[in-house]
């Protein structure tokens, strides 16, 4: 069936909800005070009996011995012809004519009597009626109790089919017997009853029998259309029957069969909850189920015997001491707000305020306080003979008030230790870990220390928190509940999205009852159901999700109270706190180490390049590598082959740090390597390509430039691999080495070789040849802008005459002039070398 409530906000469902109370109070509070008050039922205490068709007046049956008709001399087997002198027609009018004698009184019976009449005065006797009273208690139990439950928790499926359940259930019970008149109702009153009342005769027993099959375990019967409408049909034609019996002149046990097929429904739904019970119900909810099975029973057995005694012998009831046993079905609503309210049935949670034991206790002792102030007051005076004993009175207020200040405090903690002992408990429990919690900076001493916290307070045995990092993934501490369990997947429709939409603890007691009731993915719902899981509480840290605290059932089977969520509430924000503190404390750890493992990368990569510029008499040589973090990826050498030949190597690994650092120190000894096994810089490039291919990433590469200076010969053969193009200056003239080649690693062979270009040139006096990284051209200011090689060539240009080493320092100063505060992105390499 579609619940029209399901698509409501819970606002709306509670004024609507609230509203249907009272109309359906205000009606059965009307049809109250009619049975009860207004026109209470008259009793002669004899039984009558329909005689056969044709013949008038009532047989006379079950005269009570020492009753009113027995006193009247009224006998079984007499017939009642007249009443006041009206006549009748059926039981049901002459009913009619003795309730309307107002309050005890007699009337005149005409007798007949072996074909003979006589009139006898008679006292009738007003009964109290048990069953009315006892019916009207069970419909108002539930409203009651549904009431609070719909309020509550009004979007639950569980808690609107309860709130239906208890509202029909009073509607039903609470016009069972309607008897409104014209002297003390208006007409549209007694419309409003009697529509009511049919209303109630049609839908009430499909949803005394549909809760049923619901609660405590879904049936399939329950989403069976067929057997929903078998029951609402046979509810209409019950129903008419109890409408037209009259018109249709229907034998007497139709009224009773009537009457069973209407009060059956409710026991049939009693009988399928004590069959699941036994049948269905798992052994960890058995408990918190037990007291309804009781009420259930005990309200079974009272209908029952109602049911029996009615067949057997209906005049039984003419003494109401027999209808007692049908009080027993006032211990169905007192069970259900028990099995609700104690252990938190429906995940429903009632507190009693503090304020309000506080509230008893401190009137309770203020009263005590007056008396003992004014007794002891008028002892004073009456043994010190004053009668005027206001003096007393307020000498003995302010002895006593002394006395009562240490009694107020003493009570204060024994409420707390007697009505709040698991209050007073959590509250120690949270000071201690409150305590704690700055001590430990370990993240699994927290997580330790939480799971043990919740277990020994809370007496739960199965615990998963949860943590959750956007870098890390999800990372989780389990107690008694297999880790591969708590592994939730984060996205928006798991448990983990879920609470970070929401931000607030998720009851999943009713998961496997209600598989509807949370929208989670169902891999996450066979993890929960499979845990154990029934609540989850999110740790946060402002809007950011740091994880959750998963709990399975309390070993006393109660439900978690509101209380016990806000303990685990605020142990979540504690906890958030000091596990981003431990988070925060171990990358601070981590970086520091990382620092430390980098400088000594950096010495030991700076103890790799050349401590200083080899002496050759015509050559001034200078070189510096400047990396952009604590290691770079850039690398110079000076390799000398002979007492005249001097190889400079310029490379840039791509990419920076650790990694890049990692190839640089590999390409360095391949390099020294190929340099005293090969004779040119081309065969050298190609060597230690074939060698590097396949140890390099694919995604990495290298850029190199050789030049191998030949002082016998006054030759330099240049050979780039992918590198930047050497700036070369001879007679005032700056030019770039324009020589193709592809990088280091990127292929092979063949392509690489054929790519590979070697340039041979003079060298000629005052020539400056000067090789570079990108990370010089491509320096940046605060504006985004590059340093550029044109600035490059125009310092070289203007600082020729200077030496080596000079022209570096102006270098570096001028590109770190350029750069301003701007943060150096790319590591600066680069070596000059002139010709004298």
């Amino acid at each position: 069936m579609i619940n029209p409530l399901k698509k409501m906000r819970p606002g709306t469902i509670r004024i609507l909800y609230s509203s249907l109370s009272v109309i359906v109070l205000v009606l059965c509070v009307m049809n109250f005070m009619s049975v009860m008050v207004y026109n209470v039922q008259g009793s002669d205490e004899c039984g009558w009996r329909q005689r056969e068709v044709g013949k008038q007046g009532l047989l006379i049956s079950d005269v009570i011995p020492e009753g009113v008709a027995d006193k009247a001399g009224i006998k079984n087997g007499d017939i009642l012809l007249k009443v006041n002198g009206f006549q009748f027609d059926n039981a049901n009018r002459a009913q009619r004519i003795i309730d309307s004698i107002r309050t005890i009184g007699k009337v005149v019976y005409t007798i007949e009597r072996n074909e003979k009449q006589f009139e006898t005065e008679i006292e009738i006797v007003k009964n109290f009626d048990v069953f009315f009273i006892s019916v009207f208690s069970l419909g108002f139990g539930f409203l009651i109790v549904g009431f609070i439950v719909v309020m509550t928790k009004p979007q639950g499926e569980t808690q609107q089919l309860f709130g239906g359940f208890s509202l029909w259930t009073m509607f039903f019970f609470g016009l069972f017997n309607t008897r409104l008149d014209l002297q003390h109702f208006a007409q549209w009153q007694i419309f409003a009853v009697r529509s009511g009342l049919f209303t109630a005769l049609i839908f009430s027993p499909a949803v005394f029998v549909r809760f049923f099959l619901y609660f405590p375990v879904r049936k399939q019967a329950f989403d069976n259309k067929w057997v929903t409408l078998s029951l609402y049909t046979a509810s209409i034609i019950n129903t008419l029957t109890i409408l037209f019996r009259q018109q249709l002149v229907l034998p007497p046990f139709v009224g009773v069969l009537n009457s069973l097929l209407l009060i059956g429904s409710f026991t049939t739904g009693l009988g399928i909850f004590i069959h699941s019970y036994y049948s269905c119900v798992e052994q960890s909810r058995k408990k918190q189920l037990k007291p309804i099975l009781i009420g259930s029973a005990l309200g079974l057995a009272a209908f029952t015997y109602i049911f029996v005694v009615l067949l057997i012998k209906p005049f039984l009831f003419l003494q109401p001491i027999f209808l007692l046993p049908i009080a027993l079905v006032i211990s169905m609503p007192l069970a259900f707000g028990y099995s609700i309210f104690r252990y938190r049935l429906m995940d429903i949670d009632l507190i009693i305020k503090r304020s309000l034991i506080y509230g008893v206790i401190t009137a309770a002792l203020a009263a005590i306080y007056l008396l003992i102030v004014f007794g002891i007051g008028n002892l004073l005076s009456y043994f010190l003979g004053m009668e005027n004993n206001q003096l007393m009175n307020a000498v003995a207020f302010i002895s006593i008030a002394l006395v009562f200040d240490p009694i107020k405090r003493r009570t204060q903690d024994w409420i707390d230790r007697s009505f709040y002992q698991e209050r007073y408990n959590y509250q120690k429990a949270l000071l201690e870990f409150s305590q704690e919690l700055p001590r430990l900076m370990n993240l699994d001493q927290i997580l330790d220390s939480m799971a043990n916290r919740i277990s020994v307070t809370m007496h739960v045995e199965k615990i998963a928190i949860v943590l959750c990092d956007e870098k890390e993934g999800c990372y989780s501490l389990t107690k008694n509940i297999p880790k591969h369990y708590s592994d939730f997947v984060q996205q928006k429709n798991g448990l983990i999205g879920l609470l970070q939409e929401t931000k607030k603890p998720l009851s999943l007691a009713l998961l496997d009852v209600e598989p509807d009731s949370v929208p989670l993915i169902q891999s996450d719902k066979e993890k929960i159901l499979n845990s154990g899981i029934v609540l989850s509480v999110p740790m946060f840290i402002q809007d950011r999700l740091v994880g959750t605290i998963n709990v399975g059932p309390k070993l006393s089977g109660k439900i978690y109270s509101q209380e016990d969520i806000d303990l685990l509430s605020t142990v979540a924000s504690q906890a958030a706190i000091a596990i981003e503190n431990a988070r925060l404390h171990k990358s601070e750890i981590e970086k520091q180490k990382m620092e430390e493992q980098l400088e000594i990368a950096r010495n030991i990569q700076q103890s790799l390049l050349p401590k200083s510029s080899p002496t050759f008499e015509l050559l001034d040589i200078a070189g510096i590598s400047i990396p952009a973090l604590t290691v770079g990826g850039d690398y110079f050498d000076y390799i000398q082959l002979s007492p005249n030949k001097l190889l400079v190597v310029v490379a840039d690994v791509s990419g920076k740090g650790m990694s890049a650092a990692l190839y640089m120190s590999k390409i360095q000894g391949m390099i020294q390597l190929a340099s005293h096994i090969y004779q040119t810089p081309r065969d050298m490039l190609i060597h230690v390509n074939r060698r590097l291919y396949d140890g390099i990433e694919r995604k990495s590469f290298i850029t190199m430039v050789l030049a191998l200076f030949d002082l016998e010969n006054n030759t330099v053969q240049i050979c780039r691999a992918g590198h930047n193009k050497a700036i070369i200056s001879t007679n005032n003239n700056l030019e770039h080495l324009n020589s193709r080649g592809i990088g280091l690693g990127l292929e092979r062979g063949p392509i690489f070789e054929e790519s590979l270009e070697e340039v041979q040139r003079q060298l000629q006096s005052d020539s400056i040849f000067f090789f570079y990284s990108d990370g010089l051209s491509e320096a940046m200011n605060e504006q985004q802008e590059q340093f550029g090689e044109d600035t490059i060539c125009n310092l070289i240009k203007v600082n020729k005459k200077l030496p080596a080493k000079e022209l570096q320092r102006s270098l570096i100063h001028s590109v770190q002039q350029f750069q301003g505060s701007a943060e150096q992105h790319d590591d600066i390499t680069f070596v000059a070398v002139k010709y004298n």
